[in-house]
């Protein structure tokens, strides 16, 4: 009696163990998202349009534009977590003036992605400082739809 408790407790417990590792493999196949704005990704400008965002192997993203012409993989090695669950799948932008730069991008709700800083962000943002007396980026988010 004692052998079949442990051996049916010990299943269920690899089962949980295995349904949750897969829920937290899944990612959105693909996301759309129109960005209104010229921006940086990493060390590829990208001017405004809808892209496609799709994770491929590890922390590598590629972002391409829908009409096929412009391409882009970007290395987003920091994985970040959030447990505001109504934020939705979005992209992160550090605003310096009219200049933006990717910073993260969420395809899941409570899992993200940060990009590191380039040098031209870095740059930008000591210039931003200077010109504003220390003013902070402005953080802008775009919600994506999932495809």
């Amino acid at each position: 009696m004692i052998k079949q408790f442990l051996r049916t407790t010990s299943i269920l417990g690899i089962f949980f163990v295995l349904a949750i590792s897969s829920a937290n493999a899944q990612t959105a196949g693909r996301v759309e998202v129109n960005i209104p704005f010229d921006f940086s990704a990493g060390k590829v400008s990208l001017k405004a349009g809808t892209y496609s965002i799709k994770r491929t192997s590890g922390n590598a993203l590629v972002i391409r534009s829908v009409d096929g012409k412009t391409n882009a993989l970007i290395s987003a090695p920091l994985e970040i977590g959030s447990r505001d669950f109504k934020a939705g799948q979005r992209l992160v932008f550090n605003q310096y003036g009219d200049r933006y730069f990717l910073s993260q991008v969420w395809l899941r709700v409570d899992n993200g992605l940060q990009l590191f800083t380039s040098g031209t962000e870095t740059k930008a943002a000591r210039d931003y400082r200077l010109a504003k007396k220390q003013a902070k980026p402005q953080r802008v988010e775009i919600a994506m739809q999932a495809k």
